[in-house]
């Protein structure tokens, strides 16, 4: 027998990523480190729960596809997988007159139908996530997921079939759904405490109730928001036949049809449609929609006023529109031809497979109550959605670069393919990286608590299932989104390379120099990205801005820009004029994509400025911003202040001399070099290299406000086989932990600076490195073999005692390994 070589994973991966499938999942495609804490939160490293609505119970057994718009054959079952928070219904007011989110307003609905107010529907329980077919000896299975389930018959879910495929004549769905499908002759209606099959009449044409003895079986699970439907094969059997299907989901009337949507706004227990003049057909989200248009011009039938596609329910939202007051619209060519002799035969085959641009399902460790609400955060429930711009690679074999845009204020995660689609094409296609839209929970998310733990598990989950370059990071964001980038730059900013923000502000809310930002009503100073700016020493920072924007005040920006410029880091402002949807409208980012480059991220520098506000940790959340680099574990002493107006701030920079290199030298930046897009002025800074210095076994450390930190020794290239020379500069007591191998007789002695109060060792070192106790004002320490000096009061590094400091006193032994060891 010939032998197989075996093809190696990386290979594997790369070719799915050029289809836009998914390969298994790809450990390294996270950020990874040879020690230390890793960079950003725990949260991105965790393996995610599994979604009760993702589990399986015999008999299926095919994972879920999580990609919106397809289908597929897996192992003897049929898989469609819909959109998320799709349910929207029919298009019932011109433009965006009903929107449903209030807080979306720049990425308005095309659906308007409203849901009841009660508890039990949750503004979502007519949301279809997943349907699935699987025959059995005895019957046809029907499995349908659902979103959102408060009650277990609040849906009622139709599923219409066309036996023989003919397509003729539209025939109305049973149960008062006010709408049609060409050729159907079966017909099942199910919630969650029974079901029924129909017929259709040969005399009249119209669905009836079957009269067979053998019922249909119902069952839901509220764990898993499943609702699984039998049919005996004795009462409609495929055989080895192609059916062919139509599907959709409404809510269940008391008498346990579809119950119908009122004219004008909803009430406790019916839907409303937004217009008062009219109702709307009963289904809320129709099935089997592989084309769902997405644009930012208008199209015949579509909205004439608004982006198409916000939330990939355009066409559903159309189709479902009456042409006339009591005419049934139809459900058209919304449908899928399942064959069942190949789920007979095991086929596993996509049949719509993943597009490029992909509306992807996550599975949250967020427990947070499900279905839509009309405050933050709005999207509850543990499956949420992204957006994934995945282009055929360049190289097949070399992971992807990987950029996060994230959306504005009033927008979803459809943002760019909507209304910037050259932004996908220039960031991603253009750059060979996946550009990634989290929803953030909602419109109005900041990108902080829910939404900012949102971000991590969406980057979490495509690190899962493609293989990524978790060096060759980017962050951007437009208006919110721009602000999204200031504040995770900073936050975490060994995580990405380049930083790019679109008429982003540096705060929550409107900022207007010297009086602290305000939104809604409140002071927002500890969201601003202002104070903590000095985390991007290694984050070059690339801001857009709009001279004549109402929404972001510029002089926040230039404020933002000078501190930049006083810390001598890498950014620059650009200033174009227009107001500020003027840079979305050109939809031209070749000047950004040229910034952003390869975005390659630096873990391990030379000098490492962190500063953290004590406000901005959701220690609940797993959100908590203590470190970064090769320093970590940082507490502050002091978290008291007003955080509106002064929080509590604390900081550390610590500067390694074992690298061999001093601070860059800088110059000023003001010109665009004549890419467009062309602004009218540009300001900011750039390095222009850096004075080699002789490697000293030296770290360099000042403490503000901090009573605990600790640093990785061997990220920042310190040695423990030789005397390590420590200078500590603090403006209070602390501690300040070490980590680094060293020999067993080491000893710390004291060679600037006085004791430090208080009765215990000031220095406490054991085999895996040094504990230090701090206080106010600078002390340099020694730690090396305990032995005779060389004699010429010079250690073994080949620093001068005392850093070049004379007159301080004689070095004083102050630690060593316990003597009980």
């Amino acid at each position: 027998m010939r032998r197989v070589r075996s093809v190696p994973a990386a290979v594997i991966a790369a070719l799915a990523l050029s289809v836009g499938v998914a390969p298994p999942a790809v450990a390294s495609s996270l950020p990874h480190v040879g020690s230390g804490e890793r960079p950003g939160p725990p949260l991105l490293y965790k393996r995610p729960p599994e979604a009760p609505q993702l589990a399986n119970r015999a008999p299926f057994r095919a994972k879920p596809l999580l990609v919106s718009g397809t289908d597929a054959y897996r192992g003897g079952e049929y898989l469609y997988q819909d959109y998320l928070f799709d349910d929207r219904g029919a298009d019932t007011v011109a433009g965006s007159g009903a929107q449903r989110d209030s807080a979306a307003n720049a990425s308005p609905t095309s659906g308007n139908v409203f849901y009841p107010t009660a508890d039990r529907f949750g503004g979502n329980a007519a949301d279809l996530v997943e349907l699935r077919i699987r025959p059995t000896r005895g019957a046809v299975l029907y499995r349908v997921t659902l979103n959102t389930v408060k009650a277990a018959n609040a849906a009622i879910v139709g599923i219409g079939i066309d036996t023989d495929r003919s397509g003729r004549a539209p025939v109305a769905w049973p149960g008062e759904a006010g709408v049609t499908s060409p050729g159907l002759d079966r017909f099942v209606t199910a919630w969650g405490t029974g079901g029924r099959v129909f017929r259709r009449d040969p005399l009249s044409g119209k669905l009836v109730p079957d009269r067979s003895p053998a019922g249909v079986g119902v069952s839901i699970s509220r764990a898993r928001n499943q609702m699984t439907i039998r049919v005996p094969r004795s009462i409609m059997d495929p055989g080895r036949s192609t059916w062919r299907y139509v599907a959709g989901v409404g809510l269940r009337s008391p008498s346990n049809r579809f119950e119908r949507v009122r004219p004008g706004g909803p009430t406790s227990t019916e839907p409303g449609s937004g217009d008062p003049s009219e109702g709307a057909p009963g289904v809320f989200n129709l099935a089997f929609r592989f084309n769902e248009p997405q644009g930012n011009r208008p199209r015949p039938g579509y909205e004439p006023e608004i982006g198409i596609g916000n939330w990939f329910e355009s066409k559903q939202a159309r189709l479902l529109k009456r042409a006339a007051p009591l005419v049934a619209p139809s459900t058209a060519d919304l449908r899928a031809d399942v064959s069942f002799a190949r789920l007979a035969d095991g086929v596993r085959r996509y049949i719509h497979p993943p597009k490029a641009t992909q509306a992807r399902i996550l599975s949250s460790s967020q427990r947070l109550p499900e279905g839509f609400r009309d405050e933050f955060p709005a999207y509850g429930g543990r499956l949420q959605p992204y957006l994934l711009r995945l282009p055929r690679p360049s190289r097949p074999t070399r992971p992807r670069g990987l950029t996060f845009s994230l959306h504005s204020l009033g927008a979803t995660y459809t943002q760019y393919a909507v209304f910037s689609p050259n932004q996908l094409t220039q960031f991603g296609d253009e750059r060979g990286h996946a550009v990634v839209t989290p929803l953030g929970r909602g419109a109005d998310g900041w990108y902080m608590d829910a939404a900012e733990v949102d971000f991590f598990e969406v980057w979490r989950d495509v690190a899962r299932r493609f293989a990524l370059d978790p060096k060759r990071v980017a962050l951007t964001g437009y208006s919110m989104g721009g602000y999204g980038t200031y504040r995770l730059g900073v936050l975490y900013p060994d995580l990405f390379g380049r930083a790019f923000t679109a008429v982003g502000p540096p705060a929550r809310g409107a900022w207007l120099p010297p009086a602290p930002p305000r939104d809604v009503g409140r002071f927002t100073q500890d969201t601003n990205s202002h104070g903590l700016l000095e985390n991007a020493r290694w984050l070059p920072f690339l801001n857009w801005v709009a001279a004549g924007d109402d929404l972001v005040l510029y002089p926040g920006p230039r404020k933002q820009q000078r501190r930049f410029d006083r810390l001598g880091l890498r950014s620059q402002l650009w200033t174009f004029p227009g107001e500020h949807s003027a840079l979305a409208l050109l939809d031209d980012w070749r000047a950004a994509k040229r910034f952003l480059g390869a975005a390659r991220v630096k873990r391990s520098p030379s000098r490492v400025s962190y500063a953290l506000m004590p406000a901005t940790s959701r220690a609940r959340l797993g959100l908590v911003h203590d470190h970064a680099y090769w320093v970590s574990d940082l507490r502050a002493r002091n978290a008291s202040g007003n955080p509106g107006t002064k929080p509590a701030r604390a900081a550390i920079d610590a500067r390694s001399l074992a690298f061999g290199q001093g601070d860059p030298r800088t110059a000023p930046v003001t010109s665009a070099n004549g890419r467009p897009p062309a602004p009218s002025t540009v300001e900011g800074t750039r390095w222009t290299g850096a004075e080699p210095r002789a490697p000293r076994n030296t770290l360099d450390v000042r403490l503000e406000n901090l009573n605990r930190a600790k640093v990785d020794g061997r990220r920042a290239r310190l040695s423990g086989g030789r005397t390590l020379r420590v200078r500590i500069a603090a403006n209070g007591p602390g501690r300040m932990r070490i980590d680094l191998s060293l020999p067993p007789e080491a000893r710390a002695r004291r060679v600037v600076g006085g004791p430090v109060p208080g009765g215990a060792r000031e220095v406490s070192i054991d085999r895996d490195g040094a504990t230090f106790r701090v206080a106010g004002g600078v002390r340099t320490y020694l730690i090396e073999e305990a032995g005779p000096s060389d004699g010429a009061g010079r250690s073994a590094d080949g620093n001068p005692n005392g850093d070049g400091q004379s007159g301080k006193g004689p070095a004083t032994a102050v630690g060593g390994r316990p003597s009980e060891r």
